[in-house]
């Protein structure tokens, strides 16, 4: 079972990660900012010459179907979108670990970037659906929902996940059960990871509780909590929790999906599943 040492070792693992570039964290807060202008935006880009390139290229690329060159940062914003700018950054930066296997969690190689891709794009199209805003930030939100599973699969030795699976058979949550053996979560240290990054306390709190959404509601955690479901329901990296969640009918309530909606959604996902995995796979 998991002691006291092994929780200080996840502490420590958290630590030494690279620190996430500020050109990032500046975008996260004002992609979380309603009132926030291009000039705000433009501001935490153009010093970051790795992410204007970047950015640049996606402007111009197939993906975004621009019909004139992009020259500049300020219409590559226009074109892209604070959301997809900031989630894109952030998914270029960690895309490398993301798509490594995750053994701890059954997951094989590019498992968990495919769940968590998924689950960003669900995020990103809410807001088709719905009336609700839904800030920018719950992009990248859903997109690092899962990234405490890099740091605790490291955790799961055979033992550990024999307990679990034989708690989860007598009917305990997955992430109850994870809980209970490891002595922490894969959420909660995926909160931890994002607040050692200095991203918004709205990006963290979301990625800590998007198996809880009820306990303190928000639109980002509400968000993250429904794309999560989706790229579940999607079969796109079950691993071994598969459906073991509550999936919270209110969070869905809140953001003004309904059943028939939730179904649109799901089906929107897939078409653009692919052509966004191909983003990542070109550098800047």
């Amino acid at each position: 079972m998991k002691n006291m040492t092994d929780i200080i070792d996840i502490a420590q693992d958290i630590t030494v990660l690279k620190p996430m570039p500020a050109s990032i964290r500046r975008l996260a807060e004002v992609a979380g900012d309603p009132e926030a202008g291009i000039d705000e935006i433009e501001e935490a880009i153009k010093f970051d010459q790795t992410l204007t390139a970047y950015l640049l290229r996606m402007a111009n690329s197939a993906w975004s179907g621009s019909s004139r060159q992009i020259e500049t940062i300020r219409q590559a914003i226009v074109r892209v979108g604070v959301s997809w700018i900031l989630g894109l950054a952030t998914g270029q930066r960690l895309h490398r670990e993301m798509i490594q296997p995750c053994k701890g969690y059954s997951l094989a190689e590019r498992e968990l970037w495919r769940h968590s891709l998924a689950a960003a794009i669900a995020a990103g199209k809410i807001s088709s659906f719905t009336r609700k805003p839904i800030p920018g930030s719950a992009f990248t939100a859903a997109l690092m929902h899962d990234i405490g599973k890099l740091i605790l699969t490291r955790y799961h030795d055979p033992e550990k996940i024999s307990v679990i699976n034989r708690m989860v058979e007598k009917g305990a949550l997955y992430i109850e059960a994870e809980r209970s053996v490891l002595g922490t979560d894969h959420a909660v240290v995926g909160g931890m990871m994002a607040k050692r990054w200095q991203f918004p306390e709205s990006l963290v709190h979301a990625i800590e509780k998007h198996h809880d959404p009820d306990a303190e509601s928000s639109p980002v955690l509400d968000t993250v909590h429904v794309a999560n479901i989706v790229a579940k329901t999607l079969g796109i990296g079950l691993g071994s929790d598969q459906m073991n969640l509550t999936a919270s009918t209110d969070a869905a309530e809140r953001l003004g999906l309904s059943s028939k909606t939730l179904e649109a959604l799901c089906a929107a996902v897939p078409d653009e599943l692919s052509k966004t995995e191909a983003l990542f796979e070109v550098r800047a």
